[in-house]
């Protein structure tokens, strides 16, 4: 007699995980800055961290010292690796660490 049915569900679709992936290692601050800003033109959600004390580091030393980790979530790695070698190919003199080299 329900006036609310239930529709049955089929096996729930498998979902990516949504945690975060080192995607990219960047020690100079303005290249670091534009990969960023490929990441949002593309609409790419981020999140860039500095590792331990290196974010009070950067602020008292400077940018120039401390690199930044550029995470994106497991589902968006794929197109934000291709940014990234898009990017290095681009400019060539890019000082830019290999996620996978940490």
């Amino acid at each position: 007699m329900g006036l609310f049915k239930r529709k049955k569900r089929d096996a729930a679709p498998e979902k990516k995980s949504n945690e975060p992936v080192l995607a990219a290692v960047i020690t100079n601050t303005v290249s670091s800055e534009i990969y960023q800003d490929m990441l949002k033109e593309n609409g790419i959600r981020f999140v860039c961290r500095q590792h331990g004390a290196d974010g009070y580091l950067k602020l008292v030393f400077g940018p120039a010292t401390v690199p930044d980790y550029i995470y994106v979530s497991e589902e968006n790695y794929e197109r934000a690796r291709e940014l990234y070698e898009i990017y290095v190919e681009a400019d060539g003199q890019v000082e830019i660490l290999d996620s996978e080299e940490e």
